[in-house]
């Protein structure tokens, strides 16, 4: 895992010097993301700088130190992932002297391009990546990302410069470079809690799609292109159908997890006790002919810890299992910094426990295994048992009772529905049931499931009433043509959530935390084979009757006992209602009546006033909102002052 950057300059006014100079200096604000070494490559007469830090994870000799440059000196390579079928892929190219020499995995993605050319290579390729490649006879740059985007690549263009980096702060060192705030981008971030690919939080500046290319010449023609599309693997599968059994799903996660375990450092696993962790934690034993080490962290705090659960199964395997405990008093000491880790607003709240996690990780480990992408794979989330409920119930049902039932929720006061979700089941009730019942109301007087999916998932119902904006970026969230293409509201939840949510969420959150603490996480469950194949899976083989990973549990009943897993699902969440009200009361206090803030003229500041008293009064819970909006403030902070 590693840190790129670079730029070109086509005025070519630069020489190899400040080329040089530049360059370093990029590279020097990844140090994070690849501790261990660092290079740069310019060309005076094309204006390109590219640079490097590594973080030596396969080959750990000079060897695999980059930028690489091909063996026919055609291409230069600038890489941060790894290629998992790196072997195989070497057993079939035809040898040269060099690859004879090294067991690098970026010397082999450059010997794969040289010979079939980069879109056959990307078909072949299965790994996490994000690279910059030069092609010296063309005179182009390619800027390339892994199909799903578990690694992050940002890109920025004028009429005059081109630049890209594994993160925005390495943009800064150019002072070329103007940072525009894009307003429409701090309106999706107040409802998703995220920025929406391919949009950053700067008007000039981009990410690389998922399953992308982007091609720039030297006279600044920019080309974008698919290589991999997941909603053409899906409608491919409807066509053929044809269906896949247990086994073979066993199958590709446990070759998956094989071929992830390569590595010459120390390796890993999360383990949280979910099904997801827990299953990787088993195959990676069953394909280790010694202990694994397993980490976990802990709160002492019953209603969110799954320390317990996640220690049960490491006993189980016979891991290796390090824990460690903390107070959620801890937690505090991690916000100033959130600013600095995230690189622009992300305000997932799990992403504090993710960086105590990869702290603890590190300290033993330079790799680690996750169960992500499980839940969007494999129906794992809430929100599609509540789909089926509510198109079967809501939807479906006559204009009258739907005005019935709307009157009921908000006649009732929030805090007795708040009072009925402790008393029923979690499944239907559970924590803010009356905050539920009121996006439930929303979603009543505009009930299409398009809008049903999208509110589910945002913090506001609009979020322009809290920007000063007078729109939002567009995504994969708001395409009706979706809707036509993939009629089933809760495979079509999937197909979004895995194209929004997991890139732009849950793989960023990881990434980031991971990289700061300089700890590669690879993600087994989005290897090729396992994303193709989970989608010829018949529904009812995921989800059925309420419950989600059917056919996961299946494999993972195989390893351990069910009664070791088969649970309500709890995530990796804190207290963020406690804590705001009382660790962080006046860091909000002080923000939310800040005249600064309000002369940044972003927010609409009296809505934040308005929220911030319902909250603390109890009559409703804005937690997410107020993270959100304390999230932002951070960063911003950040941003002018420190990066």
């Amino acid at each position: 895992m590693c840190g790129i950057a670079g730029f070109l300059k086509f005025s070519k006014n630069l020489g190899d010097d400040d080329l040089k100079f530049y360059g370093l200096n990029m590279s020097k604000k990844l140090i994070k993301r690849g501790p261990d070494s660092f290079g740069v490559w310019v060309d005076k007469k094309i204006g390109l700088s590219l640079s490097h830090r590594r973080l030596s994870i396969i080959d750990l000799s000079t060897s695999g130190n980059q930028p690489m440059t091909s063996s026919n000196r055609r291409y230069v390579l600038v890489y941060n992932g790894e290629i998992y079928n790196y072997l195989e892929i070497k057993k079939k190219l035809n040898f040269q002297h060099r690859l004879l020499e090294t067991n690098s995995d970026t010397a082999i993605i450059l010997e794969a391009i040289t010979q079939w050319g980069l879109e056959k290579s990307l078909q072949i390729f299965n790994g996490m990546f994000a690279f910059s490649l030069w092609d010296k006879v063309q005179k182009k740059l390619f800027l390339v990302r892994d199909r799903l985007g578990i690694k992050p690549l940002f890109w920025y263009f004028n009429k005059n410069d081109f630049a890209f980096a594994s993160e925005l702060k390495a943009l800064k060192v150019l002072p070329w470079i103007k940072f525009d705030l894009d307003y429409e981008s701090i309106s999706s971030f107040v409802r998703l809690n995220y920025i929406p690919t391919p949009h950053s939080i700067f008007k000039k500046i981009s990410k690389i799609e998922p399953g992308t290319f982007l091609v720039i010449n030297q006279t600044g023609k920019i080309n974008i292109r698919e290589y991999w599309s997941l909603k053409r693997v899906i409608i491919n599968q409807n066509k053929k159908k044809s269906f896949v059994n247990e086994e073979l799903i066993e199958n590709d996660l446990d070759f998956s997890v094989k071929t992830q375990m390569r590595s010459d450092v120390p390796l890993g696993v999360f383990l949280s006790g979910g099904i997801d962790s827990s299953l990787i934690a088993c195959l990676a034993q069953k394909n280790s002919k010694k202990k694994i080490q397993t980490f976990t962290i802990g709160f002492n705090d019953t209603e969110f810890d799954e320390a317990i659960y996640a220690k049960k199964i490491a006993n189980a395997l016979s891991t290796c299992h390090h824990e460690e405990y903390f107070e959620y008093s801890i937690l505090k000491n991690l916000i100033n910094s959130l600013g600095t880790i995230y690189d622009e607003p992300f305000a997932d709240s799990s992403q504090l426990p993710t960086l105590l996690l990869s702290q603890i990780t590190k300290k033993k480990v330079k790799v680690a295994l996750s169960g992500d992408g499980g839940d969007e794979l494999f129906g794992g989330y809430y929100r599609y048992f509540l789909a089926e409920r509510y198109k079967k119930l809501i939807y479906d049902q006559p204009s009258l009772f739907k005005f019935i039932i709307l009157k009921l929720i908000t006649f009732i006061p929030n805090k007795f529905w708040n009072f009925i979700g402790y008393l029923v089941p979690n499944q239907y009730g559970g924590k803010q049931f009356g905050d539920k019942l009121i996006k439930l109301s929303n979603l009543i007087i505009n009930p299409d499931e398009t809008s049903f999916h999208k509110r589910i998932i945002s913090n506001v119902e609009d979020p322009l009433k809290y920007v000063n904006s007078s729109r939002e970026k567009k995504n994969n969230l708001f395409n009706k043509d979706i809707e036509k293409l993939f009629p089933n509201i809760i495979e079509r939840m999937q197909l979004i959530d895995t194209l929004t949510y997991l890139p732009d969420d849950i793989l960023t959150k990881v990434d980031r935390a991971s990289m700061y603490n300089s700890l590669e996480v690879r993600v087994p469950f989005l290897d090729n084979n396992v994303v193709k194949n989970s989608w010829r899976l018949k529904l009812d083989q995921k989800i059925k009757k309420n419950e989600g990973k059917i056919i996961l549990k299946k494999i993972l009943n195989k390893h351990i006992p069910e009664k070791l897993f088969n649970r309500p699902k709890m995530g990796f969440g804190i207290p963020l209602d406690k804590i705001l009200t009382t660790e962080l009361n006046f860091l909000i206090e002080d923000l939310i009546f800040s005249k600064e803030v309000k002369h940044q003229n972003i927010f609409k500041i009296a809505e934040y006033r308005e929220k911030w008293k319902e909250h603390i009064s109890g009559k409703r819970n804005w937690q997410f909102l107020l993270w959100n909006f304390l999230v932002f403030q951070i960063w911003f902070q950040d941003w002018k002052n420190k990066l």
